[in-house]
């Protein structure tokens, strides 16, 4: 992932990338870190200027596009050690080492601490893995066109910080495929590095966004301590 827990309890460190070689209290604090790197080179442009949006006569952002969950695959084990994509974000993001079955492939206990809602979790079935920026939400913001394989790296992209978080089941379902206008964590003191990441994630993969999506992301930004600059209103 470029970013993993250290041997000593509580440290993230991180080993490749701009991050290369520094250590974090949390993959929060990582996640702050790549969005101050990522929003200096923001500035002097819209979002939209750097998000290409294809040419199919239809809005930036469709509706009308058909989604179907199996066009995106399953879980993935990339490195073949037995542990597929949702394993690997619960071994990355409990706070203490996670404890494995007996074949050493799934998880089954650790210590979670979801964003969306402040709670702690230590049974990993209490957790799903959420795509921040939903699997329906980037098919209908261009990911429609991708071919199959880049579809499947997208649901399982374990590369850029912040794509996938082990939140509490509850809250995933709540969030549906719903896009920031509609849908933010219920835990307050998250919602800026929810909207950042979202702006991040759909910057990374080249999705657009429509009035409203940004509209919202404006505003929500405005108030926090570090807007993402050059996202135009």
């Amino acid at each position: 992932m470029g970013c993993h827990h250290d041997k000593e309890p509580g440290l993230v460190h991180c080993h490749r990338g701009s991050l290369a070689g520094q250590f974090f209290d949390s993959k929060k604090e990582v996640l702050s870190a790549l969005i101050r790197n990522k929003t200096d080179t923001l500035s002097g442009s819209s979002f939209a200027s750097e998000t290409p949006q294809p040419d199919t006569g239809e809005p930036a952002e469709s509706s009308a596009v058909l989604y179907d969950r199996d066009l995106y695959g399953d879980w993935i084990d990339t490195d073949g050690d037995c542990q597929d994509t949702r394993q690997e974000v619960l071994i990355a993001e409990s706070l203490i080492p996670v404890q494995f079955d007996s074949w050493g492939c799934n998880v089954v206990s650790g210590q979670w601490l979801d964003p969306y809602t402040g709670q702690t979790f230590t049974d990993p079935s209490d957790l799903d893995i959420d795509h921040v920026v939903p699997l329906a939400e980037a098919h209908r913001s261009g990911a429609s066109h991708w071919l199959p394989q880049l579809r499947t790296q997208f649901a399982n992209d374990l590369l850029f910080p912040g794509s996938l978080i082990a939140v509490s089941a509850s809250a995933n379902r709540s969030k549906g495929d719903r896009d920031p206008a509609d849908w933010l964590p219920p835990n307050p003191a998250f919602q800026c590095d929810y909207v950042r990441a979202w702006v991040m994630a759909k910057g990374y993969w080249g999705l657009v966004m429509d009035d409203r999506e940004r509209s919202t992301i404006y505003y929500v930004l405005a108030g926090c301590e570090q807007p993402v600059r050059g996202l135009s209103h």
